[in-house]
């Protein structure tokens, strides 16, 4: 994974701002501050003068910058800046599917902190998935660390907001080529199969809470039923008359989605714009693409979709852990 990991040339330099600017702090001071500042105390080391670097990216092609170090990011061949504050000793990278553990805020370029995982739960984590967009996602970036690592990455804010974290709506301070800050201390990396083995009696308990929540909550709906193997609710509203999608079409469906207790956290029809995924390429929850997969192109259908063929134990944007979801969903167009 090494590759991912693009190589930078500090040339000793020159740009010394302590005479132009009085600061009687010297080298060895300045590099206390490096040496101490880690994702623990989410500082950035505060060293006020400039260096030189020749930055090699992805393919191989060399930018030359004169910044502040806080101010100076690599990039990945999808855009995403990055800085390691401090390398861990885990030796493997997280793989779609794994439960990674860590800490992190994201701030605005301002430096005001919008999330702080610490609040939320000490041991914070989440299930690894495909990246949600392209440009520099914030799944890349937990990508490219290992257990121990520490480091510092830009992300698009809206992209990230709408794509990663499913938000509609995105604030009125975010505007177009915003970057939000992110500091993130990755903690532990564990195996999927592992994680589902070491959980299997709360698995058990959540299952069984679900199924007696979703049998009440379909006593009222009147439409044709299908339950599938992986526990799959759907209900036909409307049938089309255009074909079945096949692994690797592209679809284009609208949607809404809600928790089953009916509150909506997305909607296609609220932004009008209709989303599209490969099918068949783990671009979407599996239990979404279990729905599309027995859909002929013109149907309507409502799914309710269980917590484990959505987004699991973990915490993803809105969701909550262990969270049933509802999708009422039309199939527009498969090719």
């Amino acid at each position: 994974m090494s590759n991912k990991i693009n190589i930078i040339l500090i040339i000793v330099l020159v740009i010394i701002c302590f005479a132009c600017n009085n600061d009687t702090k010297n080298d060895s001071t300045v590099k206390k501050d490096v040496e101490t500042s880690n994702i623990d105390t989410l500082n950035i080391p505060s060293d006020t003068s400039e260096v030189a670097v020749l930055i090699f990216n992805a393919d191989g092609e060399m930018e030359y910058v004169v910044d502040k170090p806080a101010n100076i990011f690599q990039k990945t061949k999808s855009g995403l800046e990055y800085k390691y504050i401090k390398t861990g000793k885990g030796s493997d990278y997280p793989r779609v599917g794994d439960i990674v553990y860590f800490d992190m805020t994201y701030s605005t370029p301002a430096d005001s902190v919008v999330f702080d995982t610490r609040l939320i739960d000490k041991d914070f984590k989440m299930r690894l998935t495909p990246p949600s967009h392209a440009g520099g996602s914030f799944e890349e970036a937990l990508m490219i660390m290992k257990a121990g690592d520490s480091a510092i990455f830009k992300i698009d804010a809206k992209n990230f907001l709408n794509y990663t974290q499913g938000k509609v709506n995105t604030p009125s301070y975010i505007k177009n080529g915003d970057k939000f800050i992110f500091k993130i201390k990755m903690k532990k990396i564990v195996s999927g199969s592992d994680y589902v083995k070491q959980n299997a009696e709360s698995y058990q308990y959540y299952i069984a809470q679900e199924a007696s929540l979703i049998e009440r909550f379909v006593l009222n709906i009147d439409y044709p039923r299908k339950v599938t193997e992986s526990g799959l609710n759907i209900f036909t509203i409307s049938k089309g008359n255009g074909n079945k999608p096949k692994d690797g079409n592209l679809v284009t469906i609208d949607y809404t989605a809600a928790f089953i207790d009916g509150s909506v956290f997305d909607s296609t029809l609220e932004r009008n714009q209709p989303f599209r995924f490969v099918l068949g390429n783990k671009e979407v929850i599996d239990g979404l693409e279990e729905t599309v997969k027995l859909m002929n192109v013109g149907d309507h259908c409502l799914a309710i979709i269980p917590f484990r063929i959505a987004y699991g134990e973990e915490k993803n944007g809105v969701v909550a852990p262990f969270s049933t979801l509802v999708f009422e969903i039309e199939l527009l167009d498969a090719q």
